[in-house]
Protein backbone atom coordinates (compact mmCIF):
# COMPACT_ATOMS: atom_id res chain seq x y z
CA UNK A 1 0.00 0.00 0.00
CA UNK A 2 1.35 3.48 -0.87
CA UNK A 3 1.40 5.85 1.92
CA UNK A 4 0.68 9.30 1.18
CA UNK A 5 2.14 11.83 4.24
CA UNK A 6 0.28 15.27 3.34
CA UNK A 7 1.43 18.87 4.78
CA UNK A 8 4.84 17.52 6.31
CA UNK A 9 7.67 20.32 6.76
CA UNK A 10 11.30 19.13 5.83
CA UNK A 11 13.07 18.20 8.45
CA UNK A 12 15.31 20.99 8.96
CA UNK A 13 16.82 23.58 11.68
CA UNK A 14 14.40 26.07 10.33
CA UNK A 15 10.60 26.73 10.72
CA UNK A 16 11.12 29.33 7.65
CA UNK A 17 10.35 27.86 4.73
CA UNK A 18 13.14 28.39 1.76
CA UNK A 19 13.56 31.37 -0.96
CA UNK A 20 12.07 30.08 -4.08
CA UNK A 21 13.66 30.21 -7.39
CA UNK A 22 11.31 31.72 -10.17
CA UNK A 23 9.70 28.80 -11.49
CA UNK A 24 9.45 28.17 -15.48
CA UNK A 25 5.48 28.44 -17.08
CA UNK A 26 3.62 25.41 -16.40
CA UNK A 27 5.41 24.08 -13.46
CA UNK A 28 2.66 25.34 -11.02
CA UNK A 29 -0.43 23.82 -13.05
CA UNK A 30 1.91 20.49 -13.47
CA UNK A 31 2.39 20.59 -9.50
CA UNK A 32 -1.33 21.07 -8.80
CA UNK A 33 -1.99 17.91 -11.24
CA UNK A 34 0.32 15.74 -9.33
CA UNK A 35 -1.00 16.94 -5.92
CA UNK A 36 -4.23 15.10 -7.23
CA UNK A 37 -2.81 12.18 -8.59
CA UNK A 38 -1.16 11.37 -4.89
CA UNK A 39 -4.81 12.30 -3.67
CA UNK A 40 -6.32 9.47 -5.69
CA UNK A 41 -3.72 6.97 -5.28
CA UNK A 42 -4.24 7.34 -1.28
CA UNK A 43 -8.05 6.69 -1.03
CA UNK A 44 -10.03 6.40 -4.44
CA UNK A 45 -11.38 9.83 -4.41
CA UNK A 46 -9.72 13.33 -3.84
CA UNK A 47 -12.28 15.71 -2.72
CA UNK A 48 -10.76 19.16 -3.14
CA UNK A 49 -10.29 22.10 -0.58
CA UNK A 50 -14.22 22.59 1.11
CA UNK A 51 -15.92 25.60 -0.78
CA UNK A 52 -19.58 24.74 0.15
CA UNK A 53 -20.95 26.50 3.10
CA UNK A 54 -21.45 25.06 5.98
CA UNK A 55 -24.75 25.12 8.63
CA UNK A 56 -23.84 26.39 11.91
CA UNK A 57 -25.15 25.12 14.96
CA UNK A 58 -24.52 26.57 18.40
CA UNK A 59 -22.96 24.30 21.23
CA UNK A 60 -20.72 25.45 23.50
CA UNK A 61 -16.97 24.71 24.15
CA UNK A 62 -16.44 20.77 24.47
CA UNK A 63 -19.80 20.27 23.60
CA UNK A 64 -21.12 16.27 23.38
CA UNK A 65 -22.47 15.75 19.98
CA UNK A 66 -23.96 12.55 18.33
CA UNK A 67 -26.15 11.53 15.48
CA UNK A 68 -29.31 9.54 16.37
CA UNK A 69 -32.73 8.53 13.92
CA UNK A 70 -31.24 11.34 11.79
CA UNK A 71 -31.45 13.83 14.59
CA UNK A 72 -28.51 15.10 15.45
CA UNK A 73 -28.47 15.84 19.17
CA UNK A 74 -25.91 18.45 20.97
CA UNK A 75 -25.47 18.83 24.92
CA UNK A 76 -23.25 21.25 27.19
CA UNK A 77 -20.33 18.86 28.08
CA UNK A 78 -18.68 18.01 31.24
CA UNK A 79 -16.52 21.07 30.55
CA UNK A 80 -19.26 23.36 31.34
CA UNK A 81 -19.88 22.27 34.96
CA UNK A 82 -20.32 24.84 37.11
CA UNK A 83 -21.49 26.86 34.35
CA UNK A 84 -24.68 25.43 32.99
CA UNK A 85 -24.04 22.04 31.66
CA UNK A 86 -27.41 21.06 31.84
CA UNK A 87 -28.74 21.93 28.10
CA UNK A 88 -29.71 19.07 25.53
CA UNK A 89 -30.93 20.00 22.12
CA UNK A 90 -32.36 18.52 19.02
CA UNK A 91 -31.41 19.77 15.29
CA UNK A 92 -32.91 18.35 11.89
CA UNK A 93 -30.49 17.36 9.08
CA UNK A 94 -28.93 18.74 7.27
CA UNK A 95 -30.16 22.27 7.74
CA UNK A 96 -29.61 21.96 11.73
CA UNK A 97 -32.79 23.76 12.18
CA UNK A 98 -33.52 23.21 16.45
CA UNK A 99 -36.63 21.10 16.67
CA UNK A 100 -36.38 20.05 20.78
CA UNK A 101 -34.90 21.92 23.75
CA UNK A 102 -34.70 19.99 26.80
CA UNK A 103 -33.30 20.78 30.40
CA UNK A 104 -32.21 18.98 33.28
CA UNK A 105 -32.84 19.46 36.58
CA UNK A 106 -31.02 22.85 38.61
CA UNK A 107 -27.81 21.71 40.08
CA UNK A 108 -27.60 18.54 37.62
CA UNK A 109 -24.80 18.69 34.62
CA UNK A 110 -24.42 16.69 31.98
CA UNK A 111 -21.61 13.96 31.58
CA UNK A 112 -22.54 12.26 28.30
CA UNK A 113 -24.30 11.00 25.70
CA UNK A 114 -25.56 7.49 24.04
CA UNK A 115 -27.94 5.72 22.10
CA UNK A 116 -29.59 1.99 23.57
CA UNK A 117 -32.69 0.80 21.77
CA UNK A 118 -32.97 3.76 19.50
CA UNK A 119 -33.42 6.48 22.39
CA UNK A 120 -31.11 9.16 23.18
CA UNK A 121 -29.67 7.99 26.80
CA UNK A 122 -28.11 11.25 28.62
CA UNK A 123 -25.76 10.53 32.08
CA UNK A 124 -25.68 13.59 34.21
CA UNK A 125 -24.22 14.32 37.50
CA UNK A 126 -25.77 16.31 40.50
CA UNK A 127 -22.96 19.27 41.45
CA UNK A 128 -20.64 17.49 39.15
CA UNK A 129 -19.72 15.05 41.40
CA UNK A 130 -22.73 13.34 43.19
CA UNK A 131 -24.62 9.84 41.91
CA UNK A 132 -24.92 9.44 38.25
CA UNK A 133 -28.11 9.68 36.97
CA UNK A 134 -29.48 8.30 33.63
CA UNK A 135 -32.34 10.58 31.22
CA UNK A 136 -34.02 8.65 28.21
CA UNK A 137 -35.69 11.06 25.72
CA UNK A 138 -37.23 10.31 22.71
CA UNK A 139 -34.65 11.32 20.01
CA UNK A 140 -37.24 12.97 17.54
CA UNK A 141 -39.31 14.96 20.09
CA UNK A 142 -37.29 15.24 23.06
CA UNK A 143 -40.13 13.63 25.06
CA UNK A 144 -38.56 12.55 28.40
CA UNK A 145 -39.59 8.57 29.12
CA UNK A 146 -37.95 8.36 32.03
CA UNK A 147 -35.34 9.31 34.37
CA UNK A 148 -33.58 7.02 37.24
CA UNK A 149 -30.24 6.71 39.35
CA UNK A 150 -26.79 4.57 38.03
CA UNK A 151 -24.73 4.49 35.02
CA UNK A 152 -25.85 2.80 32.60
CA UNK A 153 -23.85 -0.31 30.57
CA UNK A 154 -25.71 -1.88 27.50
CA UNK A 155 -25.99 -5.84 27.52
CA UNK A 156 -24.90 -7.88 24.52
CA UNK A 157 -28.66 -8.50 24.35
CA UNK A 158 -30.45 -4.51 24.07
CA UNK A 159 -30.78 -3.87 27.73
CA UNK A 160 -29.10 -2.30 30.18
CA UNK A 161 -27.37 -2.67 33.53
CA UNK A 162 -27.19 -0.40 36.48
CA UNK A 163 -24.70 -0.60 39.26
CA UNK A 164 -25.46 1.45 42.11
CA UNK A 165 -22.72 0.66 44.89
CA UNK A 166 -23.00 2.12 48.61
CA UNK A 167 -20.04 3.86 50.53
CA UNK A 168 -19.51 0.52 52.57
CA UNK A 169 -18.74 -1.36 49.01
CA UNK A 170 -22.23 -3.16 48.69
CA UNK A 171 -25.07 -2.47 46.78
CA UNK A 172 -27.23 -3.54 43.60
CA UNK A 173 -26.81 -3.83 40.19
CA UNK A 174 -30.18 -3.51 37.92
CA UNK A 175 -31.22 -5.06 34.49
CA UNK A 176 -33.86 -2.38 33.08
CA UNK A 177 -35.88 -2.22 30.22
CA UNK A 178 -34.53 0.33 27.78
CA UNK A 179 -37.69 1.49 26.61
CA UNK A 180 -39.58 2.07 30.19
CA UNK A 181 -37.05 1.81 33.05
CA UNK A 182 -38.73 -1.00 34.95
CA UNK A 183 -36.76 -2.89 36.26
CA UNK A 184 -35.92 -7.09 34.75
CA UNK A 185 -34.66 -8.09 38.01
CA UNK A 186 -31.38 -7.35 40.54
CA UNK A 187 -28.13 -8.84 42.09
CA UNK A 188 -27.49 -7.74 45.57
CA UNK A 189 -23.42 -6.66 45.15
CA UNK A 190 -21.17 -9.05 47.69
CA UNK A 191 -18.37 -6.80 47.48
CA UNK A 192 -16.44 -3.67 46.05
CA UNK A 193 -15.90 -5.55 42.68
CA UNK A 194 -18.26 -6.21 39.99
CA UNK A 195 -16.54 -6.80 36.66
CA UNK A 196 -18.33 -7.52 33.27
CA UNK A 197 -17.25 -9.52 29.97
CA UNK A 198 -18.10 -8.13 27.34
CA UNK A 199 -19.18 -9.04 23.93
CA UNK A 200 -19.21 -7.13 20.67
CA UNK A 201 -22.27 -5.09 21.69
CA UNK A 202 -21.95 -5.29 25.82
CA UNK A 203 -22.32 -7.31 28.85
CA UNK A 204 -22.44 -11.09 28.14
CA UNK A 205 -21.91 -11.94 31.73
CA UNK A 206 -21.05 -9.94 35.37
CA UNK A 207 -18.39 -11.33 37.85
CA UNK A 208 -18.79 -10.92 41.23
CA UNK A 209 -15.66 -11.34 43.14
CA UNK A 210 -15.98 -11.22 47.36
CA UNK A 211 -12.93 -10.31 49.52
CA UNK A 212 -12.38 -13.61 50.23
CA UNK A 213 -12.19 -14.86 46.77
CA UNK A 214 -15.65 -16.18 46.52
CA UNK A 215 -16.54 -15.82 42.39
CA UNK A 216 -20.37 -15.93 41.03
CA UNK A 217 -20.78 -15.59 37.46
CA UNK A 218 -24.41 -14.46 35.77
CA UNK A 219 -25.81 -13.98 32.43
CA UNK A 220 -26.43 -9.90 31.93
CA UNK A 221 -29.43 -10.83 29.90
CA UNK A 222 -31.29 -12.79 32.45
CA UNK A 223 -29.20 -12.73 35.81
CA UNK A 224 -28.86 -16.47 35.66
CA UNK A 225 -26.23 -18.00 37.57
CA UNK A 226 -23.92 -19.79 35.34
CA UNK A 227 -20.84 -20.39 37.44
CA UNK A 228 -19.83 -19.87 41.33
CA UNK A 229 -16.73 -21.22 42.89
CA UNK A 230 -13.35 -19.63 45.18
CA UNK A 231 -10.06 -18.44 43.92
CA UNK A 232 -8.39 -17.20 46.82
CA UNK A 233 -8.74 -16.82 50.37
CA UNK A 234 -8.85 -14.22 52.19
CA UNK A 235 -5.33 -12.83 53.86
CA UNK A 236 -3.94 -9.85 55.03
CA UNK A 237 -2.43 -8.44 52.05
CA UNK A 238 -2.29 -4.57 52.04
CA UNK A 239 -4.48 -3.24 49.46
CA UNK A 240 -6.33 -6.39 48.94
CA UNK A 241 -6.17 -8.30 45.76
CA UNK A 242 -6.46 -6.69 42.07
CA UNK A 243 -8.99 -8.55 39.57
CA UNK A 244 -10.12 -7.95 36.22
CA UNK A 245 -11.98 -9.56 33.71
CA UNK A 246 -10.53 -9.85 29.80
CA UNK A 247 -12.12 -11.43 27.63
CA UNK A 248 -13.45 -15.13 28.78
CA UNK A 249 -10.02 -15.27 31.51
CA UNK A 250 -10.57 -13.89 35.27
CA UNK A 251 -7.15 -12.14 36.36
CA UNK A 252 -5.95 -12.16 40.16
CA UNK A 253 -3.36 -10.23 40.99
CA UNK A 254 -1.01 -11.21 44.03
CA UNK A 255 2.47 -10.37 44.97
CA UNK A 256 5.07 -13.06 44.23
CA UNK A 257 6.79 -15.12 46.93
CA UNK A 258 10.52 -14.27 45.83
CA UNK A 259 13.41 -12.32 46.65
CA UNK A 260 13.92 -8.65 45.41
CA UNK A 261 15.27 -8.11 42.10
CA UNK A 262 19.10 -7.28 42.10
CA UNK A 263 18.09 -4.11 41.18
CA UNK A 264 16.27 -3.66 44.37
CA UNK A 265 13.40 -2.81 42.48
CA UNK A 266 9.92 -4.14 43.93
CA UNK A 267 9.27 -7.57 43.28
CA UNK A 268 6.69 -8.65 40.28
CA UNK A 269 3.68 -9.34 40.94
CA UNK A 270 1.66 -12.47 39.87
CA UNK A 271 -1.56 -12.51 38.07
CA UNK A 272 -3.11 -15.67 37.66
CA UNK A 273 -5.78 -16.36 34.98
CA UNK A 274 -9.00 -18.61 35.94
CA UNK A 275 -11.27 -19.30 33.07
CA UNK A 276 -14.83 -17.98 33.96
CA UNK A 277 -16.66 -20.91 32.32
CA UNK A 278 -15.43 -23.60 35.14
CA UNK A 279 -13.20 -21.27 37.54
CA UNK A 280 -10.74 -23.15 36.46
CA UNK A 281 -6.90 -22.60 36.78
CA UNK A 282 -5.37 -21.57 33.59
CA UNK A 283 -1.86 -19.99 34.00
CA UNK A 284 0.12 -17.38 35.92
CA UNK A 285 2.47 -14.87 34.78
CA UNK A 286 4.57 -12.23 36.65
CA UNK A 287 4.23 -8.39 35.72
CA UNK A 288 5.22 -5.36 36.97
CA UNK A 289 4.22 -3.99 40.05
CA UNK A 290 4.38 0.15 39.16
CA UNK A 291 1.22 1.81 38.93
CA UNK A 292 -0.44 1.94 35.46
CA UNK A 293 0.03 -1.69 34.46
CA UNK A 294 -3.21 -3.45 33.16
CA UNK A 295 -4.44 -6.00 31.07
CA UNK A 296 -6.81 -5.91 28.39
CA UNK A 297 -9.13 -7.69 25.84
CA UNK A 298 -6.74 -7.76 22.13
CA UNK A 299 -8.86 -9.91 20.44
CA UNK A 300 -7.37 -13.63 19.89
CA UNK A 301 -4.62 -11.98 22.81
CA UNK A 302 -4.45 -10.98 26.14
CA UNK A 303 -2.57 -7.41 26.19
CA UNK A 304 -0.51 -6.11 29.00
CA UNK A 305 -0.17 -2.08 28.84
CA UNK A 306 2.40 0.30 30.78
CA UNK A 307 2.40 3.30 31.54
CA UNK A 308 5.36 3.37 29.28
CA UNK A 309 4.94 2.97 25.53
CA UNK A 310 5.31 -0.47 25.13
CA UNK A 311 2.58 -3.60 24.73
CA UNK A 312 3.53 -7.18 25.55
CA UNK A 313 0.50 -9.92 24.14
CA UNK A 314 -0.24 -13.42 25.74
CA UNK A 315 -1.88 -16.55 24.30
CA UNK A 316 -5.08 -16.04 26.49
CA UNK A 317 -5.00 -20.39 26.68
CA UNK A 318 -1.84 -20.95 28.20
CA UNK A 319 -0.38 -17.41 29.17
CA UNK A 320 2.89 -17.96 26.90
CA UNK A 321 3.62 -14.53 25.62
CA UNK A 322 3.41 -14.35 22.05
CA UNK A 323 5.06 -10.72 21.13
CA UNK A 324 6.37 -7.52 22.69
CA UNK A 325 6.51 -4.34 20.87
CA UNK A 326 8.02 -1.07 22.84
CA UNK A 327 6.69 1.54 19.81
CA UNK A 328 3.12 1.37 20.47
CA UNK A 329 1.11 3.72 23.26
CA UNK A 330 -1.63 1.67 22.31
CA UNK A 331 -3.93 -1.07 21.23
CA UNK A 332 -7.43 -1.86 20.84
CA UNK A 333 -8.87 -4.71 18.65
CA UNK A 334 -10.88 -3.98 15.88
CA UNK A 335 -12.01 -7.50 14.23
CA UNK A 336 -9.57 -10.12 13.70
CA UNK A 337 -7.02 -6.90 13.70
CA UNK A 338 -5.49 -4.43 16.13
CA UNK A 339 -5.15 -1.30 15.94
CA UNK A 340 -2.06 0.77 17.22
CA UNK A 341 -0.74 3.96 17.69
CA UNK A 342 3.29 5.58 17.71
CA UNK A 343 3.80 9.14 18.68
CA UNK A 344 4.26 10.82 15.36
CA UNK A 345 4.72 15.13 14.91
CA UNK A 346 1.85 17.25 15.92
CA UNK A 347 -1.08 16.75 17.33
CA UNK A 348 -1.69 13.17 15.65
CA UNK A 349 -0.63 9.53 16.27
CA UNK A 350 0.63 6.95 13.44
CA UNK A 351 -1.85 4.61 13.14
CA UNK A 352 -1.27 1.05 12.33
CA UNK A 353 -3.29 -2.18 12.21
CA UNK A 354 -1.55 -5.46 13.50
CA UNK A 355 -1.42 -9.04 13.22
CA UNK A 356 -2.58 -10.30 17.08
CA UNK A 357 -0.83 -13.21 17.05
CA UNK A 358 2.23 -12.22 15.65
CA UNK A 359 2.00 -8.53 16.11
CA UNK A 360 3.23 -7.57 12.65
CA UNK A 361 1.96 -4.35 10.93
CA UNK A 362 -0.09 -5.52 8.20
CA UNK A 363 -1.00 -1.80 7.10
CA UNK A 364 0.24 1.75 7.88
CA UNK A 365 -2.58 4.38 7.61
CA UNK A 366 -0.39 7.47 8.63
CA UNK A 367 -0.71 10.49 10.95
CA UNK A 368 -4.71 10.68 12.67
CA UNK A 369 -6.54 11.95 15.28
CA UNK A 370 -9.04 9.73 16.07
CA UNK A 371 -12.86 11.32 16.04
CA UNK A 372 -14.48 8.55 17.88
CA UNK A 373 -12.05 7.00 20.08
CA UNK A 374 -9.81 3.59 19.49
CA UNK A 375 -13.50 1.61 19.72
CA UNK A 376 -15.47 3.11 17.12
CA UNK A 377 -15.57 0.38 15.14
CA UNK A 378 -14.04 -1.34 12.04
CA UNK A 379 -14.36 2.39 10.42
CA UNK A 380 -12.58 4.89 12.46
CA UNK A 381 -13.22 8.09 11.54
CA UNK A 382 -9.50 10.51 11.21
CA UNK A 383 -8.51 13.73 11.30
CA UNK A 384 -5.14 15.24 10.20
CA UNK A 385 -4.33 19.07 10.42
CA UNK A 386 -2.93 20.19 6.90
CA UNK A 387 -1.15 23.60 6.16
CA UNK A 388 -2.77 26.76 5.87
CA UNK A 389 -5.42 26.19 8.83
CA UNK A 390 -7.45 23.15 6.75
CA UNK A 391 -8.24 19.43 8.48
CA UNK A 392 -7.69 16.35 6.03
CA UNK A 393 -11.44 14.42 6.97
CA UNK A 394 -10.56 10.43 6.29
CA UNK A 395 -12.05 7.17 7.16
CA UNK A 396 -9.29 4.46 8.12
CA UNK A 397 -10.97 0.83 7.28
CA UNK A 398 -9.26 -1.53 9.72
CA UNK A 399 -10.73 -4.31 8.14
CA UNK A 400 -9.46 -3.70 4.33
CA UNK A 401 -6.37 -1.36 5.18
CA UNK A 402 -8.15 0.99 3.49
CA UNK A 403 -8.18 4.78 4.03
CA UNK A 404 -11.12 6.91 2.37
CA UNK A 405 -10.89 10.70 1.99
CA UNK A 406 -14.27 12.51 3.39
CA UNK A 407 -13.44 16.20 2.70
CA UNK A 408 -10.71 18.81 3.27
CA UNK A 409 -12.39 21.45 5.34
CA UNK A 410 -11.22 24.56 6.51
CA UNK A 411 -10.05 25.68 9.89
CA UNK A 412 -9.58 23.33 13.03
CA UNK A 413 -11.96 21.01 14.40
CA UNK A 414 -11.75 19.31 17.62
CA UNK A 415 -14.08 16.24 16.43
CA UNK A 416 -16.49 15.01 14.21
CA UNK A 417 -19.33 12.60 13.36
CA UNK A 418 -19.90 11.33 9.85
CA UNK A 419 -23.54 10.65 9.03
CA UNK A 420 -23.44 9.40 5.91
CA UNK A 421 -24.30 12.73 3.75
CA UNK A 422 -22.95 15.19 6.22
CA UNK A 423 -20.20 15.55 8.69
CA UNK A 424 -21.16 16.93 11.76
CA UNK A 425 -17.82 19.03 13.45
CA UNK A 426 -16.89 20.83 16.63
CA UNK A 427 -14.71 24.12 16.99
CA UNK A 428 -12.34 23.91 19.32
CA UNK A 429 -13.70 27.65 20.48
CA UNK A 430 -17.37 25.89 20.53
CA UNK A 431 -20.04 25.86 17.70
CA UNK A 432 -21.17 22.91 15.16
CA UNK A 433 -21.07 23.21 11.59
CA UNK A 434 -22.78 20.31 9.32
CA UNK A 435 -21.00 19.97 6.45
CA UNK A 436 -23.09 18.12 3.03
CA UNK A 437 -20.67 15.60 1.53
CA UNK A 438 -20.93 12.67 -0.55
CA UNK A 439 -21.75 8.84 0.55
Amino acid sequence: MTVIELGERPRGGSDEPPDEAPRPPGVGLRLVALCVVALLTLAGSAPAAYRRPGRAVPAPQGASFLVVAGRLVVADGPGTVGGGGRVVTGHRLPDGRLLWRFVLPVGDHVLGLSTVAGLLLVTSSPAGAGDTLSTVLDPGSGVLRWRGPGYPVPTQSGGLLFETPRADGTGTIRSVDPASGQTRWSLPLPGPVAAYRNGDRGVVEIVLVTPDGRVSVHDAGSGALRQEGRVFRADDRAGGRSVQVVGDLLLVGGTADTDPPPRGDPPPETVVAYGLDRLDRRWSVPVPTRAGTWFSDCGRVVCLHDQLPGVRAFDPATGRQLWTDERWLGVSPVGDRLLAAAPADGPELDRVALDPGTGRVVTRFGRWRLAGGDDAGALQLGLRRLPTDRTLVGTLDVATGRTRLRAVLPGSWDGCVDAGTQLVCLRPSGGLVVWPVER
